[in-house]
């Protein structure tokens, strides 16, 4: 593979900063075959297939660096619906049954269509896709005391 210098300083570029990963091995791939490295070399050493190589060679020599990122709705869909998510997590779980206030990720579990059998790790994951952060509750002192706030300051740290 014949690289131009222009194409060349773009690749070393890329391989320097290096986001994202999957991008970093493609790039050094094509830097080893512009060493005039063979294909099957290059493949083995990157523990990819000599078609993989081609494939990955073709892509960028038509698309440049762009034609190497990942496209968009590759992969596994997912199985939560933000949509959905989005319309449980802002209404009161009482709305739907729960005789809570607020959501736990075990509730949301149970009565999200969306998200029935997922492990509260994974309801978390689901929520942290679609924007939101789970977080507990903290406890908070409160005393009716009126002199509370004077008297909280000797021991809290400022």
């Amino acid at each position: 593979m014949n690289l131009t210098d222009q194409q060349r300083k773009e690749l070393e570029g890329f391989a320097r900063r290096g986001e994202p990963v999957y991008m970093r091995r493609k790039v050094l791939l094509l830097l080893n075959l512009g060493q005039g490295q063979p294909v099957t070399q290059v493949a083995k050493v990157l523990h990819v297939s000599r078609q993989t190589v081609y494939s990955w060679q073709k892509r960028f020599l038509e698309h440049g660096l762009a034609g190497l990122r990942v496209r968009a709705g590759r992969g596994r869909k997912p199985k939560a619906q933000v949509a959905q998510i989005e319309r449980y997590v802002r209404q009161s779980p009482r709305q739907f049954g729960v005789p809570r206030t607020r959501w736990t990720l075990q509730t949301l579990a149970q009565v999200v269509p969306s998200l029935k059998g997922f492990s509260p790790f994974g309801v978390q994951k689901a929520l942290a896709r679609a924007g939101y952060r789970y977080k507990r509750g903290q406890p908070s002192l409160h005393s009716p005391d009126p002199e509370y706030e004077v008297k909280k300051g000797l021991w809290t740290k400022p």
